[in-house]
């Protein structure tokens, strides 16, 4: 979890980072109402200034919810496990089933044989799909 955590929060500061800088540019003509400081050399903001920006505005959401709501993670956890198991475990197979289906039924005129074909045909499968999606809602 910290390193994936680590690797977000890098990226998330770097692209809150580069914003800041693309939103600063445009306001170089009028400079001297930007809130944002600016180099002398190029004109373009200070980089410890605008990486602490950044760093607040990435950080700071996260850092707020998780004093606020201590047990959102587990939370969140639990709902992505969810979603994950169910369209991993329930859709997917279910709707690559009907897929190789109609596409052997389309391609010859002959049905062919699936080995350890599900008894109830395609409403089975349509019933897996309709229940998996169920549990997620």
């Amino acid at each position: 979890i910290g390193s994936s955590m680590a690797g977000v929060s890098v990226s998330l500061v770097d692209f809150f980072q580069d914003a800041i800088s693309i939103f600063s540019k445009k306001e170089m003509p009028n400079q001297s109402q930007s809130t944002i400081p600016v180099s002398e050399e190029d004109g373009l903001p200070d980089t410890t200034i605008t990486r602490m920006l950044a760093a607040a505005l990435a950080l700071g959401p996260p850092v707020i919810l998780a004093y606020a709501f201590p047990d959102i993670f587990l939370r969140a956890l639990e709902e992505a496990g969810l979603l994950g198991g169910v369209s991993l475990y329930g859709i997917l197979p279910a709707i690559s089933v009907l897929s190789l289906r109609r596409s052997s039924l389309e391609d010859s005129d002959v049905q062919a044989r699936m080995p350890g074909r599900l008894g109830g045909g395609d409403t089975v499968l349509i019933a897996l799909v309709v229940i998996s999606s169920a549990l997620v809602l």
